[in-house]
C-alpha cells in the first residue's frame, strides 16, 4: 500500500465517528496461517503493512492514539467493514453510477495532487547554516520586550480616580482597592494584568506604564476605557532569544516557506502544459440570477402580511402590573 493521503484521513474520521458504536460483527470461524495477514474479506487480504502504512500517514498526535493493539484492532475492524461494503457496492454496480464516478475522480485527484506536492518537496533540506542565517537576518522576530508587569485600577470618573489615588498615597493596599473599586475584569486578581509589551494596550495606558520604573505608581491616566491608576511591579529591557531556543521553530518556518515556493513553482510550470481557463460569463450569469431571486424574495415579502401589518389595537396589551415590571 502506497501513500494514502486523504483516504487515511477519511478512515480516521470514520473511526472517530464509529468507535463507540456497536458495528457489524466481523469475527468468523477458522484461523489465518500467514502472520502478516491481519484479516481477510472474501478473497482479499488486509496486511500488517497496510496498517503500518496507515499509521505512518497519520499526524503524530493521532498516531500515538492509534498505535496500541486495541486501537489497531479498531482500525482493522473498520477497514474490513468498509472493504466488505465496497465489494458489495461494486457487485451492485454502484461504482459505475455517474455521481459515484464523480466523487471517486475528485478524491483521486486530491490524493494525486497532494502526493505530487509531497514528491516535489521531499528533498527539501534545511541546514544549520541556513537556520543561522535566517536567525541573523530576522533578529527582530526573536526579540522579547521590552516589557512591564503591571496592575491597575480602572474607573469611569476622574474624580473617583483622584480619590483612589489619594488613598494609595496614604498607604492603602493597591490590590485591595483594585478588587473593591476597579471596573476592569482584572479586579478579582487585584488589578493584575501581567506582563505587557508594546502594541498590546491602549496607547495612552501603554505610554504611562512604560514611563514608570519598577515599583512606581502613576498618577491618574486617561485612556479610551476610562481613568486608570497604574502600578509597575517589574520591568525588563528587550532581549533576543538565543538561537538554540528558537532553532526548531525556525526550521519549521523555513520548511514551510521552501515548500510553498517549490509547490508554487511547480504549479506555474504545469500551467504551461495544462493551462487553466475560467468561464467568467458563467459566474456573471449566476450572479445575475442570484440578484434576481433576491429581488423577487424582497418583493414577495413586501406584499405578504407580516407581523408589522397587524393593527396595534388588535394586539393584546400588557396589564398595568406587567407594564410596571417591564
Amino acid at each position: 500500500m502506497k501513500k494514502l493521503g486523504l483516504v487515511c484521513v477519511m478512515l480516521m474520521l470514520a473511526l472517530t465517528g464509529c468507535s463507540k458504536e456497536k458495528g457489524v460483527s466481523l469475527k468468523a470461524k477458522g484461523t489465518i496461517a500467514n502472520p502478516h495477514v491481519v484479516a481477510t474479506v472474501g478473497n482479499e487480504k488486509i496486511m500488517d503493512s497496510d496498517i503500518d502504512a496507515i499509521l505512518s500517514q497519520i499526524p503524530e498526535p493521532y498516531r500515538v492514539r492509534y498505535s496500541t493493539p486495541e486501537a489497531k484492532r479498531e482500525i482493522v475492524d473498520r477497514m474490513a467493514e468498509v472493504r466488505m461494503m465496497a465489494m458489495e457496492a461494486k457487485k451492485r454496480g454502484i461504482d459505475q453510477k455517474p455521481e459515484t464516478k464523480l466523487k471517486l475522480e475528485y478524491i483521486t485527484d486530491q490524493i494525486l495532487a497532494k502526493d505530487l506536492e509531497d514528491a516535489q518537496v521531499e528533498n527539501v533540506k534545511i541546514t544549520d547554516t541556513d537556520i543561522a542565517k535566517y536567525y541573523s537576518d530576522n533578529k527582530e522576530k526573536f526579540t522579547i520586550g521590552p516589557r512591564v508587569k503591571v496592575r491597575h485600577i480602572l474607573v469611569d470618573k476622574e474624580q473617583d480616580a483622584k480619590a483612589i489615588l489619594a488613598q494609595l498615597k496614604k498607604g492603602a493596599d493597591f490590590a485591595k482597592l483594585a478588587k473593591e473599586k476597579s471596573k476592569c475584569p482584572s479586579a478579582p486578581r487585584g488589578g493584575e494584568l501581567g506582563w505587557i509589551t508594546h502594541g498590546r494596550m491602549d496607547p495612552d495606558f501603554e505610554k504611562a506604564a512604560f514611563a514608570l520604573k519598577k515599583g512606581e505608581m502613576s498618577g491618574v491616566v486617561k485612556s479610551s476605557f476610562g481613568y486608570h491608576i497604574i502600578q509597575v511591579e517589574d520591568k525588563e529591557d528587550g532581549k533576543v532569544r538565543p538561537l538554540d531556543e528558537v532553532k526548531s521553530s525556525i526550521e519549521r518556518q523555513m520548511k514551510r516557506e521552501k515548500r510553498d515556493a517549490a509547490v508554487n513553482k511547480l504549479k506555474e510550470e504545469i500551467k504551461k502544459q495544462f493551462p487553466i481557463q475560467i468561464n467568467e460569463e458563467y459566474f456573471k450569469l449566476a450572479q445575475a440570477e442570484a440578484q434576481k431571486q433576491k429581488e423577487k424574495a424582497k418583493t414577495e415579502g413586501m406584499t405578504q402580511p407580516g407581523p408589522g401589518s397587524v393593527k396595534p389595537q388588535s394586539m393584546p396589551q400588557p396589564k398595568a402590573e406587567e407594564k410596571k415590571a417591564q
